[in-house]
């Protein structure tokens, strides 16, 4: 029997020695559109499609999509072998995962190790786009195309409640950041498949949202005091770490007390417990009067080894950390005073913070580029408009001696130094 009609559709059993046996249904009431997808069937076993009739033999074509194919004539036969051939898209990227944790998972762009914080951030890329997937993680690799990706983006701006390109009142970050962030684990994935695995990878078209300028937030001083006033005693020191260097919550707990030193008042940043974000970020930062006393006060109360972790235990875990900072800035009123009581500071705007008082200071903009550790000057422009305009006026007469020959520039500007090792020195 070959054909035969079941219920409302006709359906095919084709069977042929050393062949799989064909077991599918048409699609179609119509007996004489049904003869001419068996015709189909028979047509490709005459030309040696094995290929095709074995993904339609498991059930990985269907019958209506290959008949139609076929009628084509084109090179839709191999498009519809290479999408249904096409590995699946949950175990490889858990594979793709598994890679970057193992000691060969290298940046092609930083040809380093990628940090733990970024896998995680990938996995949640990815739990986003199985979320959109039609199957989930069951999809094929072949299902990532530009239409794919305009319909995340779509999802994504909607589930913000507006348009990726407006940051929300609430201080949380735009949707465009988020999209971006996803779309960059997007395009590791798929490069990683391409020369990695070597698999044949449609290229889908990916285009970055345009981000809004950075995050406008600081402390002032009052804020600082009640955020000190509402925070933990164990915690302070990490936090007021961060409000008093400039350091990244990262480059804060990978510090050892080996790279405290008291006497000299500086605090050493380089590749230590925990790797630095690029290599502009090695570098000393100054303990400060209030620094010290906090530090000093932390000191009797954890471990003090060189090789001592300076925030041991929880202290070290940025997720321990953003969770009581956000008790902190409930406690200290730093919310955006809705009922959820959001909080309108994150951690990073305590480095903020620090940027924001050092322009204020009047420090000189490479001076804070080295400070905070600023791969580009361009990251530490966004400061200089907190520069006192009292300056404005003393930049502009001298610049003005210069230039009328009153003054030798070469002789009488003196520009401080970066701060470098004294042992160096």
């Amino acid at each position: 029997m070959s054909l035969y009609k079941r219920g409302k559709y006709y359906h095919v059993d084709v069977r042929w020695k050393g062949y799989q046996r064909i077991r599918q249904a048409t699609a179609t009431t119509n007996k004489a559109h049904a003869v001419a997808m068996e015709r189909t069937i028979y047509a490709l076993k005459d030309v040696g499609r094995r290929d095709l009739l074995g993904l339609l033999a498991d059930g990985r074509i269907k019958l209506i999509e290959l008949h139609e194919a076929f009628l084509r004539r084109g090179d839709e036969l191999e498009q519809l072998r290479a999408r249904c051939e096409s590995p699946q898209l949950g175990e490889l990227v858990d594979e793709w995962l598994d890679h970057l944790r193992s000691p060969a998972g290298v940046s092609p762009r930083t040809r380093r190790r990628y940090a733990s914080q970024t896998i995680r951030r990938y996995e949640v890329s990815w739990h986003g786009f199985f979320e959109v997937l039609p199957r989930g993680r069951e999809a094929q690799l072949s299902d990532i195309t530009s239409g794919f990706v305009s319909e995340y983006k779509n999802r994504r701006v909607k589930a913000d409640g507006g348009s990726a390109r407006k940051s929300k009142t609430d201080g949380s970050p735009p949707a465009a950041a988020t999209i971006n962030r996803d779309l960059i684990a997007l395009t590791s994935f798929l490069r990683w498949c391409r020369e990695a695995k070597e698999l044949a990878v449609e290229q889908p078209r990916i285009v970055r949202e345009r981000e809004p300028g950075g995050r406008e937030r600081w402390l002032s001083p009052n804020e600082i005091r009640a955020c000190e006033a509402h925070c933990p005693t164990d915690w302070w020191p990490l936090f007021a770490t961060l409000i008093y260097t400039g350091m990244r919550i990262g480059e804060a707990q990978g510090l050892l007390w080996g790279d405290v030193h008291k006497r000299e008042r500086r605090i050493s940043i380089h590749e230590g417990s925990r790797r630095v974000k690029t290599t502009t970020s090695v570098r000393h930062v100054p303990i400060t009067e209030e620094l010290s006393s906090v530090l000093a006060m932390h000191l009797t109360r954890v471990p003090s080894e060189p090789d001592d972790p300076v925030f041991p235990g929880t202290l070290g875990t940025y997720e321990a950390a953003r969770r009581v900072w956000r008790r902190v800035c409930s406690g200290a009123g730093l919310h955006d005073g809705g009922t959820a009581k959001k909080p309108n500071a994150k951690i990073h705007d305590l480095r903020h913070t620090f940027g924001v008082a050092a322009a204020k200071a009047a420090i000189p903009l490479v001076r804070i580029q080295y400070l905070m550790g600023h791969a580009s000057p361009h990251m530490t422009m966004r400061y200089m408009k907190h520069s006192p305009e009292a300056h404005f006026s003393e930049d502009s007469a001298s610049i003005s001696k210069v230039l009328l020959g009153q003054q030798d520039g070469e002789a009488e500007v003196h520009l401080r130094p970066a701060y470098r090792d004294p042992k160096q020195a």
